[in-house]
């Protein structure tokens, strides 16, 4: 049976990302977070000391393969996956990815400038869907603490942008994301660091239209086993966590009628 409903699938066309609650429950992501907090531990970390939380943490990817981190593929993730990608084109992967843990930071909270990116190749088509993001939100994300900023709209932006300047043979993503960032005001400013009040009045309070696209920096704050889907040429970019939590997801990019 569908997961997602017709007015999901919308969404997804219109905005580039979905989002799937309950996805794995709030149990198993409780679970999944006691076990990066002892590995964590071992490295000096103190879940009930944000004293300790002085860098963010690296070298988490052996835990990948621990069983308590398979409940994100539940029957609700992949009928959700199967609604976008189709049933029977893509493999469950192995692993649901790599750990993205952001910790608090004294930073003022703002809409991201630095590095938008897609993490697809920027020539993928539109449609029919063939690659997708997997976000899985093992913890609460209030706002302003860490969600992944997102453009939402961006990958009809990016799409038709490259539709109408097909890039040269060869041509390397960092040149085409420069070339992309270049292509429209809206975009260079938005790589542009200013006031941090006026970024979010600007950016994430209002829809703004890109190239006849409506474009709008949305924070991903979540719900703990939330599943969160995401268009491949999606541009996102690393946010400030202006909370009192870390921040914890993994991150997975499924590619379908291919290995994950």
């Amino acid at each position: 049976m569908a997961v997602l409903a017709a007015t999901d699938l919308e969404h997804f066309a219109d905005r580039g990302y979905v989002r799937v609650p309950g996805a794995f429950g709030a149990d198993r992501a409780a679970a999944m977070r006691d076990v990066v907090w002892s590995a964590l531990e071992v490295d000096g970390y103190r879940r009930d000391d944000p004293a300790t939380w002085t860098s963010d943490p690296q070298h988490l990817q052996r835990l990948k393969r621990n069983p308590v981190f398979r409940a994100v593929g539940s029957d609700r993730t992949l009928g959700a996956i199967d609604d976008l990608l189709g049933v029977g084109t893509w493999r469950r992967p192995a692993d649901w990815g790599a750990f993205f843990i952001l910790f608090p930071s004294a930073q003022p909270f703002t809409a991201a400038f630095a590095s938008w990116h897609a993490d697809h190749s920027f020539t993928l088509p539109l449609a029919p869907l063939s690659e997708l993001k997997v976000h899985a939100m093992f913890g609460d994300v209030a706002p302003r603490a860490g969600g992944m900023h997102i453009l939402a709209g961006s990958h009809r932006v990016v799409a038709a942008h490259f539709a109408r300047h097909p890039p040269a043979p060869g041509a390397k993503a960092a040149r085409l994301r420069k070339e992309l960032m270049r292509s429209h005001p809206y975009l260079v400013d938005l790589e542009t660091p200013g006031d941090p009040g006026a970024r979010i009045e600007r950016f994430m309070a209002r829809d703004e239209d890109v190239d006849g696209v409506p474009a709008q920096v949305v924070e991903l704050t979540a719900t703990a086993g939330e599943v969160i889907l995401m268009h491949p040429l999606m541009l996102h970019a690393r946010p400030v966590n202006a909370g009192r939590a870390p921040r914890f997801l993994l991150n997975k990019d499924l590619y379908a009628a291919r290995d994950p």
